[in-house]
């Protein structure tokens, strides 16, 4: 069981949980027209600090929370972040950005030594955060797990979904008829969650249940039948005599809005109350999932329904129950709910009841299938050498010419997805099951140190002054998880898809178990992928079950 003891909030609207919900109940957004942020970069509407650094801004979130240092500094104590870009807006200067030094360095600004884990999964990566950290302490793998998401805008972002067309020129304005994109935003939360009863008198909620899927449809295009969101919102609805609210991503994109309705009407929901806080603050990306289940909890503790800041006209095909204006309720629980590139879903039940037992999951009995190591000069299938005469990268273009030859998107991939394409295809094809069979119980869970830094490298590149022209095509594979999707869409796998950055491969061993705790989960492709370039990585995945 988890209680949540403490959280904090900085925004452009406001600093501290309790200002920003006096902010929002206000009906004020933090949404302005930039005109000059960055050079080459059009205006665009975003919710922005005037200045900030990130690292500084995740250690003043947790300082925010006002936590006894003792916990903070326990071994007993977990840091987990979330985010999707991190400090990337440095990669102009320098390539000393790994995402996981930076997390090391937050946790040591709070004499934690344990080694921290960072989730980064696209838009997801919040709510992921919190599943990861309900997970560890119920299975009683930390006493303590702090919560962080942030992220912050730079050339390298704000070009990035330009090139997608996604941003609205004014504030947006979520599931409404006349709706023009997102915009985005910066921000960081801090939540804090325990195991530990003696912490229980200061508990004001509890994450019930959490659910992760993919779509497997496309990398970049939400599903048109919403079929990842309508998984997540099924496997958490529980009681729906009990649920105040869903808290939706509402991006205010015309095609998630759209997605979402449909999930929802699915999922025999569209009677629940819907709010999206997008608004307010933008899409703060990592920081997403928290900001917006930090405040959804604090609004229901108040008895209320946030309003949809920008919403006047329905338009997506199926209703939903949303309202501008902030509502009052009885009830005692919501749903959060987010989607992202590379296909991913996920949605958790919170509760503003104190849990009354400290309930510990049972971890699954696993066992191994299938191996496969690959570096640039060798390739191994269960030890046994899989012959080849390249190396490098033209090493895993002779792999797929001998063992795939058909599916020609792997030319459109990125060094990483490569990689991890092959890698897949290789131990599959060794498994006596049937391939390409629609199935929502297998989990796909990769980890690295770099994240995706090759293709940032390149995408870099492509936003300097004297040369700019940024292409969806290379931006959408500046995220670590979108090997997930690639894999999940190629085999048609709904289940978890999950994209960790850690320090070695060691560290993802106890994070595998716990994803069979998700209901449904029977195997899980798994395992290190790392990629410096295209002729130097190394892929060491396996396909493990329950016994």
């Amino acid at each position: 069981m988890n209680y949540i003891i403490a959280d904090h909030i900085i925004s452009p609207l406001a600093v501290g949980t309790e200002p920003t919900l006096e902010a929002v109940l206000a009906g004020r957004s933090a949404l302005r027209v930039h005109t000059d942020a960055f050079p080459c970069v059009e205006p665009f509407c975003a919710s922005r600090f005037e200045e900030v650094q990130w690292e500084q801004l995740c250690i003043d979130a947790v300082k925010g929370t006002k936590i006894d240092p003792a916990l903070l500094a326990s071994p007993d104590t977990l840091f987990v972040l979330s985010t999707t870009k991190g400090n990337v807006s440095l990669l102009a200067e320098t390539e000393d950005i790994l995402l996981h030094d930076s997390a090391r360095r937050i946790a040591h600004a709070f004499a934690n030594s344990n080694e921290p884990i960072v989730v980064s999964n696209a838009c997801i990566s919040g709510v992921c955060a919190l599943i990861t950290a309900q997970r560890l302490l119920d299975a009683g793998t930390y006493r303590h797990v702090v919560v962080v998401g942030s992220d912050v805008l730079s050339a390298f972002i704000v070009s990035g979904f330009q090139s997608f067309k996604a941003l609205s020129p004014s504030p947006c304005k979520p599931f409404d008829a006349a709706r023009q994109g997102l915009n985005l935003g910066e921000a960081a939360a801090c939540m804090v969650l325990t195991a530990d009863e003696q912490w229980a008198n200061r508990s004001y909620g509890s994450i019930l249940s959490g659910a992760i899927h993919n779509d497997a449809n496309h990398i970049s295009a939400p599903s048109r039948t919403g079929e990842g969101s309508y998984r997540c919102l099924s496997e958490v609805m529980g009681d729906r005599n009990d649920l105040a609210f869903i808290n939706v991503h509402g991006t205010a994109t015309l095609y998630n809005d759209e997605m979402e309705s449909v999930a929802i009407h699915r999922a025999n929901l569209s009677d629940i109350p819907v709010n999206a806080l997008k608004g307010y603050f933008g899409h703060t990306l990592g920081a997403a999932g928290l900001l917006e289940t930090i405040l959804s909890l604090h609004a229901l503790r108040r008895g209320l329904i946030l309003g949809t800041r920008g919403y006047q006209t329905p338009g997506t095909t199926h209703p939903l129950n949303i309202d501008p204006q902030t509502r009052t309720t009885n009830k005692r629980e919501f749903i959060k709910l987010l989607s992202g590139f590379g296909g991913c879903n996920a949605a958790i039940r919170v509760t503003m009841e104190t849990p009354i037992a400290n309930l510990t999951s049972e971890i699954s009995n696993l066992k191994s299938l299938t191996e496969v190591h690959i570096t640039p000069n060798s390739v191994t299938l269960n030890g046994a050498p899989i012959a080849v005469t390249s190396r490098g990268g033209a090493m895993l273009t002779e792999l797929y010419r001998a063992y795939v030859g058909d599916y020609p998107k792997y030319f459109k991939m990125d060094p990483l997805a490569r990689l991890g394409f092959i890698a897949s295809e290789l131990l599959l094809r060794s498994l006596c099951e049937e391939r390409f069979v629609p199935r929502a119980d297998r989990a796909i869970i990769l980890a690295n140190r770099s994240s995706c830094l090759a293709n940032d490298r390149e995408y870099q590149r492509t936003i300097m002054p004297d040369n700019y022209y940024p292409s969806p095509s290379v931006f959408v594979y500046t995220l670590p998880n979108i090997v997930t999707g690639e894999i999940a869409i190629r085999n048609s796998y709904y289940g978890e898809t999950s994209f960790y950055v850690v320090d070695n491969e060691s560290q993802i061993a106890p994070l595998v178990p716990l994803s069979f705790a998700q209901k449904g989960t029977q195997s899980a492709l798994t395992g290190w992928i790392e990629c410096h370039d295209a002729d130097h990585f190394e892929a060491h995945l396996k396909l493990i079950t329950k016994i």
